[in-house]
C-alpha cells in the first residue's frame, strides 16, 4: 500500500509521466532537465536537454508594456515629491522582476539630466528646468518607446526642508483635487509614517505629562514615607509600651502565675480596653494577642515566643522571649529578679524616649513661631513704608 501511494503521489506530481516539461517564467534562465527515455532502444537513455524560458505572444507584450509604462513615472521618482519638482537623482529602473523586460533609458536633455538619471545642471532658477527622457522597454524580441515628461529643480539645502517641502506639495495636490469642496482634505501618511496636526497658535500642553509623571513619582515617595512613618511609629509605641509590659508580667508571676497564665491576663486586659473604646491599638500587645492565638491554635510555646520577639524587631523584646523561654525549659527561679532589673532598665529608656520626643516636639514648633514673627514684621514694615512714601 505504501508502495502504491508513493509511486501515484511521483506519478501526479511529476509532469514527466504526464508527458511534458514545464518552461521557466518570463525572464528566467533556460531550464535544464536529465532524463531517463525507455522504450527508444533496447535499455534506456540518458538524455539532458535545455527548455527556453515563456516568451511573450506580441499582443501580450504590447499590453505588459503598456502597463509597465505607465507604472514608471512614480517608480522612478527616488526621494523626489514628484516629476515636477525633480531635486535629486532619479531612480531610473532596468529591469521589472517577474515580466523578463528591461528598460533603456536615454535623455533628451543631457547637460540637464543625463541618461542615469543623474542631475547635472549646475545653476538651476526656482522656477526649474523642464527636461525628457525617453524610454524603450523590450523583452528581447518586441520593443516599445516611451516619453517622461519632468522639471529638475534646484536641490534641498537639507532634509528638513525637503520634508517641508514635500508636504506642501501633498497638502496643495489636495486642494487641486476638489476646488468646489468647503474643504481641503489633509494627507494621513508621509513615507509610510502616520501624520498629525495641531495649530502653530494653540498652547503648548506637552509639559502635563511631564507634571503627570512628576507628581506619580512624587506620590509613590509620599507613599514609601507614608510606610517609613507608620514603621517609625509602631517602633516608637513598641519601645512605649516595653516597660509596662514587662512590669505586668513581673506582678502577675509575682503573684503566682504561670507563664502562660501571665501572658494571657494581659492580652485579656487589652481586649477588654480596646472593645469599649477606651484605649487605642497598641502593636506590643497586638503581637502579644498573635502568639496567644498561636500557642491555643497548637503551636509550641517556645516556637510561639520566639516568633514574637521576631516580630516585634526591637532588641528589648527578643530578650524578653529569650528570657521567657529560657524560664520555661530550665525552670530559672530567678525570673521575677531578672523581670525587675529589665523594669528598670526599661523605665530609664522609656524616659530616655520621652525626653527625646520632647526636643523633637519643641523643635517642631520653631517652625510655626518663626511663621509669626515673619507675620509680626510685616504688619510692623508695611504701615511704616507707605508713611515715608
Amino acid at each position: 500500500m505504501l508502495f502504491g501511494i508513493a509511486m501515484y503521489g511521483e506519478y501526479r506530481d511529476n509532469p514527466l509521466s504526464q508527458g511534458y516539461l514545464e518552461r521557466g517564467s518570463y525572464g528566467e534562465d533556460s531550464k535544464r532537465y536529465d532524463l531517463i527515455v525507455d522504450g527508444a532502444d533496447e535499455g534506456p537513455l540518458p538524455c539532458t536537454v535545455e527548455i527556453s524560458p515563456m516568451q511573450y505572444e506580441k499582443d501580450k507584450a504590447m499590453e505588459v508594456m503598456e502597463e509597465l509604462l505607465g507604472r514608471l513615472p512614480q517608480q522612478i521618482l527616488g526621494e523626489n515629491p514628484s516629476l515636477d519638482q525633480v531635486r535629486a537623482d532619479l531612480n531610473l529602473v532596468t529591469s521589472f522582476e517577474g515580466t523578463g523586460i528591461a528598460a533603456v533609458w536615454r535623455s533628451e536633455d543631457p547637460e540637464i539630466l543625463d541618461s542615469y538619471g543623474q542631475i547635472t545642471a549646475q545653476k538651476i532658477g526656482e522656477e526649474g528646468i523642464p527636461a525628457v527622457m525617453f524610454v524603450t522597454l523590450t523583452d528581447g524580441r518586441y520593443k516599445k518607446e516611451g516619453k517622461i515628461e519632468l522639471r529638475v529643480c534646484p536641490p534641498f539645502k537639507d532634509h528638513k526642508e525637503k520634508t517641508v517641502q514635500e508636504l506642501k506639495e501633498l497638502i496643495q495636490r489636495s486642494d487641486r483635487e476638489d476646488p468646489s469642496s468647503s474643504r481641503v482634505m489633509l494627507p494621513t501618511e508621509y513615507n509610510k509614517k502616520a501624520l498629525r496636526y495641531r495649530d502653530a497658535q494653540t498652547s503648548d500642553y506637552r509639559m502635563l505629562p511631564a507634571l503627570g509623571a512628576l507628581l506619580a513619582v512624587l506620590l509613590y515617595w509620599q507613599e514609601k514615607a507614608e510606610k517609613e512613618n507608620k514603621r517609625k511609629q509602631r517602633t516608637q509605641m513598641l519601645a512605649l509600651d516595653y516597660a509596662d509590659v514587662v512590669y505586668q508580667l513581673m506582678v502577675y508571676i509575682g503573684a503566682g502565675f504561670t507563664v502562660r497564665k501571665a501572658w494571657e491576663c494581659i492580652v485579656e486586659n487589652y481586649e477588654r480596653r480596646k472593645e469599649s473604646h477606651k484605649g487605642r491599638i497598641r502593636p506590643a500587645y497586638e503581637e502579644m494577642a498573635q502568639t496567644l492565638r498561636q500557642i491555643r491554635y497548637g503551636e509550641p510555646e517556645g516556637k510561639a515566643m520566639e516568633a514574637f520577639g521576631r516580630r516585634c524587631g526591637l532588641q528589648p523584646y527578643m530578650k524578653l522571649s529569650s528570657l521567657l523561654e529560657q524560664n520555661r525549659r530550665t525552670g530559672t527561679k530567678n525570673l521575677q529578679q531578672l523581670l525587675e532589673q529589665e523594669m528598670s532598665a526599661a523605665w530609664e529608656e522609656q524616659k530616655h524616649a520621652a525626653r527625646r520626643l520632647g526636643e523633637e516636639a519643641g523643635t517642631r514648633l520653631l517652625i510655626p513661631l518663626f511663621l509669626m514673627l515673619i507675620v509680626v514684621m510685616v504688619i510692623i514694615m508695611v504701615p511704616a513704608l507707605l508713611a515715608v512714601q
